[in-house]
């Protein structure tokens, strides 16, 4: 029996982690402008501050939660989590992708286990999967784990690929996919928002700092890296103040490690909960340092021109790198460096006008020709 055909093209976005937030909040924002309707599904595979994420953005639009449990904040708790919420999207398929399936475009981001699950189930179902910051590699499957091989099981199911640049169209084969350069990475719309708002209180501080903020899987919980993560905000905390940011997986580890109450003890090290976007920006775009294992932060920092130090064996993105952002690889020798010359001002680079580039609305136009 033919199906019948909807009333519309429709556009579904699946979220679940902040960084996956707050990178598709400008595209979602640029939806809400141009007048097109989308569902917005949540995952809760994080739970903590996205309502205040997308407010933060001014993002209107119902959120439809897939998950009601706890953020996800180990491994076990993750593969369950990642079964249930499967198993929810495609019970409920007829309802956020009803038939012709084809008609509904779904809006996969980057390479979180969320990313996983919004494509492949969107690639089951039959509809069109768009995979927004398509295209990043570090060629090695180890680092960062698991987001490469996301990124390479993804591109498989993908039927739209929207790239970040020239660099990261050329890792993806147009013959496969349709391949759309946007010039930049929507992180860069999020990022003139921040830039432009209002000064936060949260982001004022009266002495020269640094900005440490970790939370990776693959670091935490690794007893070498987490040595070597201790040992470096140890070395900072002797020459500046130090602002540590706990994410609820950091502080969960850290806890489990005996480390957190000698952390909170040093009159050095100010902890501070995770924050929404626009104050932590704020934050580190003032800082002397910022060590990060998050690739959005390199992306960030590199327009910022901060000194970064990515707690990182290998990165996806080119940003930055060879100027501003020096890839740790663990090794303390370059850990030690890279300390010593950003407290005392060197390798700043000079902060100029953030790029013209507006990805979201280059991909909010794309998607209206594609549903018209």
């Amino acid at each position: 029996m033919p199906e019948q055909p909807t009333e519309s093209p429709r556009l579904v976005a699946i979220l679940g982690t902040r960084a996956q937030t707050i990178k598709m909040a400008p595209l979602l924002a640029e939806l809400e402008r141009q007048g097109l309707p989308f569902r917005l599904l949540l995952t809760g595979q994080h739970r903590e501050t996205i309502d205040e994420l997308l407010d933060e953005f001014g993002i209107h639009t119902s959120r439809e939660r897939l998950y009601e449990g706890p953020e996800i904040k180990g491994m076990a708790q993750a593969a369950k989590w990642m079964i249930r919420t499967a198993w929810t999207l495609w019970r409920r398929r007829n309802n956020w992708a009803p038939r012709p399936r084809r008609n509904t475009i779904v809006l996969a981001h980057g390479d979180t286990f969320t990313t996983l699950l919004a494509a492949s189930v969107g690639w089951l179902v039959r509809a069109r999967v768009a995979h927004v910051e398509a295209g990043l590699r570090s060629y090695d499957w180890r680092h960062p784990f698991p987001e490469e091989l996301t990124r390479l099981i993804v591109t498989r199911f993908a039927h739209i690929a929207y790239c970040p640049g020239e660099w990261a169209c050329g890792n993806l084969n147009p013959n496969r996919q349709a391949v759309v350069d946007t010039g930049a990475n929507t992180i860069l719309d999020a990022l003139r928002a921040a830039t432009a708002a209002p000064p936060s209180p949260e982001a004022r501080v009266n002495q020269p700092y640094a900005v440490v903020s970790v939370h990776r899987f693959e670091n935490l919980y690794s007893g070498v890296r987490m040595d070597i993560i201790l040992g470096a905000i140890r070395q900072l905390a002797e020459l500046v103040r130090v602002i540590l940011v706990l994410h609820p997986t950091t502080r969960k580890r850290l806890i489990e490690l005996g480390e957190l109450d000698a952390l909170e003890q040093n009159p050095a090290i100010e902890l501070r909960p995770r924050m929404t976007y626009i104050p932590f920006m704020q934050l580190i775009s003032q800082a002397r340092l910022v060590v990060s294992d998050g690739g959005s932060n390199q992306e960030e920092l590199s327009y910022l021109g901060i000194p970064t130090l990515l707690m990182r064996m290998a990165t996806e993105r080119q940003e930055g790198l060879g100027s501003n952002v020096i890839l740790s690889r663990f090794d303390p020798e370059r850990i030690s460096e890279t300390i010593r010359r950003a407290v005392h001002g060197e390798g700043q680079t000079s902060r100029s006008e953030l790029p013209a580039s507006q990805p979201a609305a280059i991909i909010v136009n794309d998607l209206r020709e594609r549903l018209t």
